[in-house]
Formats: structure tokens, sequence, C-alpha cells
């Protein structure tokens, strides 16, 4: 017997001595055998054989009860335990040759990496990115009775080159990564600004609606983490809130076709504010960007072929057998068997078996996730035919990381745009570290969350900071300090049903958030929680109705009033 074996003897043993107490209440005639004093040898005998069979069940639901939860977690959300690839900021910029005016790069656009222990690490784009010849040269704050600005001054950086070549359309600024410039920033530019303007070299204003100025990172479009399966999409905006929450700190300023015709080499953007910038807000020309995109260490490529002889319960998945540590399998694309029947060559797909749509297909695979003794997880692949006479050669296609190759990288490593020429670029940020799915008991509890979780529970304390945890990596150190921020700074969340008559008479929830805002680094950090939470809460509004979300910071005693969330889930 080794020592884990003796651990859950000795733990199971101990507890049927414990028990002897209970077991005489109700059986009383065998106190004789049972009493503390009685050292009878059969009885000993018994209670030890006793001991060995129940921590043989004990450890065996141990180490499997994870496993269970885990694929009952992957029916009920099939990406809840994917890993969470390398996330980091990119910046691009003309080539001092280019001849292009304006590029639009697409999101999933690719990018390469310099080489990293041989292997080229590849990300993917989040936002799309409106490329310009154009740089902020100045930003200016001024307060005056009157109002209070902030001036944004773009020039172009291109010689015998005007606006009026350019084509504007839209840009996506960056208000930087320093917690507390840019999240006061956003806070300002959306709840406080007066007036939004163009100013011309002549000192010329144009006026532009504030309408034109536009949230960044919400919409399901512009996720950096795909949820697709069975409406928990929204948990994806928790994940990048605590994993890279930059990638809320963008606008996007539309109508700027109305430069088309002006043949300035400059222009600034005024943003008029009800009031004053905090003295400790100073905003500086480089902080901000014209073109950064989140992007994310993710793609598609074909695992090694399986030899599937239906001998095996299941067949380990492997990317690169001979660069083991260069690729983690995310996603299961696609799943495909070749076989030969005499001259007759075979070709099949496997579905995935996912909740109820298995039902009626005669071939489907399964994927579980494994550790092996040195604490590496891998995934492994179950096949499920009717057909088990001939072997199959499977070739699956799937969705990869580069694991955490990336936390070698430096600043400007990932420097090369497929696809694309006169672009350069470079990552502003380090990438961060790959993030794991824990597989343990705590699995099954998750589990319980994630069975009696609806909308109405949420809005409560002590649930909403349950199904924080659920979406967290709690073993990550730097997620766990945010979850036990939130934590401490949520004081109470309350609910109520409202009514609202604009267009049609609809029932809504208002949410009331009372928030202790010196737990944050600033008003504006507090604004951006709320900007997240108001549309994870409203994505799970149904259709017909609509949230509103309030937050009270108790400490300043503002209160932040965000925009209604019209319902688009359809009723059970």
């Amino acid at each position: 017997m080794d020592k884990e074996n003796i651990f859950y003897y000795q733990k199971e043993l101990d507890y049927l001595h414990k028990s002897k107490e209970t077991i005489l209440e109700f059986y009383p005639k065998l106190a004789p055998f049972l009493d503390k004093n009685s050292k009878d040898p059969d009885v000993e005998r018994i209670i030890e054989n006793l001991a060995i069979l129940t921590s043989k069940i004990h450890k065996e639901l141990d180490e499997n009860i994870p496993y269970i939860a885990q694929s009952l977690i992957n029916i009920l959300s099939p990406n809840y335990t994917n890993s969470l690839p390398s996330l980091c900021l990119q910046e691009f910029a003309f080539e001092k040759n280019a001849k292009e005016n304006k590029i639009l790069i697409p999101k999933s656009s690719i990018l390469k990496t310099k080489p990293v222990d041989k292997i080229e690490c590849e990300f993917k784009t989040t936002y799309d990115v409106y490329l310009y010849p154009l740089e902020i040269e100045e930003v200016f704050l001024n307060n005056e009775k009157k109002y209070h600005s902030m001036d944004i001054k773009l020039k172009i950086n291109k010689e015998n080159t005007k606006l009026s070549d350019l084509n504007l359309e839209r840009i996506n600024l960056y208000l930087g990564d320093e917690v507390y410039i840019s999240t006061t920033l956003l806070l300002y530019i959306h709840l406080y600004l007066q007036e939004l303007s163009i100013i011309l070299e002549n000192n010329e204003e144009i006026k532009l609606n504030p309408y034109h100025i536009k949230t960044m990172g919400f919409n399901s479009n512009e996720s950096v983490i795909k949820y697709n399966d069975l409406g928990f999409e929204a948990f994806s905006l928790l994940r990048e809130y605590f994993f890279i929450p930059q990638k809320f700190n963008f606008i996007g300023i539309e109508n700027l076709n109305v430069l088309n015709n002006i043949s300035d080499l400059s222009f600034t953007l005024r943003f008029k504010f009800l009031k004053a910038l905090p003295k400790e807000c100073i905003p500086k020309a480089h902080m901000f960007s014209l073109a950064v995109s989140p992007i994310i260490n993710i793609f598609e490529k074909s695992a090694e072929p399986i030899i599937n002889n239906h001998t095996k319960d299941a067949y380990k998945i492997f990317i690169d057998r001979t660069h083991e540590d260069a690729y983690e399998l995310i996603e299961v694309i696609q799943v495909k068997a070749h076989s030969n029947i005499g001259e007759v060559k075979m070709l099949k797909n496997y579905n995935s078996f996912e909740r109820f749509s298995s039902q009626n297909k005669d071939n489907f695979y399964y994927i579980s996730s494994k550790s092996d003794s040195k604490n590496n997880s891998f995934k492994e692949i179950s096949f499920f035919t009717d057909n088990e006479n001939f072997i199959e050669t499977i070739s699956i296609n799937a969705l990869c990381s580069n694991k955490n190759l990336p936390l070698k990288l430096k600043i400007a490593d990932i420097n090369h745009l497929k696809d694309f020429k006169n672009i350069k670029t470079k990552n502003i940020t380090l990438a961060s570290a790959l993030r794991e799915v824990k597989v343990d008991g705590s699995l099954l509890y998750k589990l319980v969350a994630l069975l009696s979780f609806n909308y109405q529970s949420l809005l409560s304390k002590d649930s909403f900071l349950a199904i924080l945890n659920t979406y967290s990596f709690m073993d990550d150190k730097e997620n766990k300090s945010i979850c036990e921020l939130l934590e401490k700074a949520i004081i109470n969340i309350k609910a109520k049903t409202i009514y609202s008559s604009y267009h049609l008479n609809k029932r809504g929830t208002l949410c009331i958030i009372d928030i202790d805002d010196s737990c944050f680094y600033s008003l504006g950090d507090v604004y951006r929680l709320g900007l997240v939470l108001s549309r994870f809460f409203g994505s799970f509004t149904s259709i017909n109705s609509f949230f509103k979300l309030k937050i009270k910071c108790l400490k300043s005693e503002d209160i932040f009033t965000y925009p209604i969330v019209s319902g688009n889930k359809e009723l059970m």
C-alpha cells in the first residue's frame, strides 16, 4: 500500500471509529462489540477491511469526479475549459516609402514574431485598424470659465499629402495604458462631453455630433475571446476585463469624411467637457495612438494524424511531437477519417459530441482534457462509430496557441504583418501568459454554478461574485487580486423593475451597484468597470425588455448612469 492509499485508509478508519457512537444510537445491541474498551479482533478486522474498501472508493471519486464534472461542463459550455492564449497590444504605421494614403487592416489579420526557440509565434488582430499617414503632434488642456477642453492636434507625416488625399472615414483613438489617465479620459469623453469639434489651420471650427464617438470592445464581433456556445459569449467580457482591460481604452470617432475636401496638412480634435479634468490627469501626445489593436496568440493548424484501430478508449492529440512545448491545442474545429475498404477509399466526418446534437449521428468524437505526472495539460480524443471493422487515419484541424513561448518576446518582437506591404508594426505591451482552467475538485462546484445560472441570480452580490469566480482563473495571482478587489469594492447590488415609454412601453430592470471607489485607481476605473458590467448584464435581457445600470460611488458620491441596453435573448 503506497503513501496515498495509506492516507485514504487512515482517513476512513478514523471516520469509522468516530462513527461508532452514531451507529450505537440506531443499533444498541452492537454495544458490546463497538464499545471503546472492546478489542474484539474479529470486529477490528471487519472495520479495517471496510476502511480499505471505502478508502478505494473515496480515492476513485476524488480522481474521477473532476473529469466527470469537466465532461458535463463541456456539454453545457464547450469553450469553458479552453485555455486562454497570450494577449497583448499591437501598433501599426506606414513605412516612409509607402505610396498608400489609407489602408484598412481587417480584424483577424495575421502577425508573425521573431523566432523563439526556432518557432515563429502567430497572432491575430481583434479590431479593424484604419491606417493613415497621421500622427499626434501635441495635446493641450484649456480650462476657462466657459468651458474646459482637451485639444489633440494631428498632422500628416507624409510629404506632398493633404487631408483631402486621405479619404478619412474613421479614427480608432487608443487612450493609452496608463490606468489613471486613460480611464479618466474614457469617463470624461463618454459622460461629461459637451461638444466635439474639428479645428482647421485657419481656426475654422467644424462641429461634430458627440453621437459619432463610439465605445469599442463591447460588441461580440470585437471580442478577443470567442464564446459562440449556448449564450455564454457574454462571459468573454469578464475574462477580457481581467486579463486585457486596455482593450476597452479605445474610442471610435466617425464622420470624419467632412475633411475630405480640406487641403490642410493638420487638424485638431477639440473635446469640450462640462467640468475640468482632475489636476493629476495630464495627457501627453506619446500616450495616444491612432492605429492599435488587441491581438491574441491563436491560429489554425493541423494536428499529427492518428491511426484509429478502435483498440483504445482515447488517443492523445499531438500538434507537433518534436516541439511539444511550442503548441497548445485550444479547440478542435474539424475531424475527418480516411480508410481503405479494398480498392475503395472512404472519407467521413466525425461530428463533435455536444449536448443533444449527436443523437441522430452515427460517427462522433469527444474531447477531454488530461494532465500528466508533471502537471502538463494535454487533450485526448475518443471516437464513437457504428463501424469498427476498418482502421482509420484521422485528420484533425484545430485552433492552437504557442503555449508560453510568447513570454520570451520583448517589446517590438511581434514585427511582421502578413499579406501587407509598406506597413511596420510592433507590440507595445508584453505578451501575457497562457491561462489554463485547473481540473480539480472545484470544477464540480463550478458545474453547479453553471447549472443554477439565470439572469436574476446575477443581480445580487453573493451570486455575482460566485459567477466571477466561476469564470476566472483563481490560481492566477493577478486575476485573484482583481477578484478580491471587486469583492471588497462592491458593497451591494440591488435591482428593481422599471418602465420606459420610449417608442413602445417596455418593462425593464434597473440595477444599482454601490461601490467603494477608494479601492480603484480613479473614478474612471470605476466607470470602465461599469461599461463592462452594463453590457454583461444587458446581454442576458430578453426581447422586448431592457437593462439599465447605475453605479453609486460611496466615497466621492458620484453617480454613473449608463445607456439602456435593449434585450435580444429569446424567451425560454
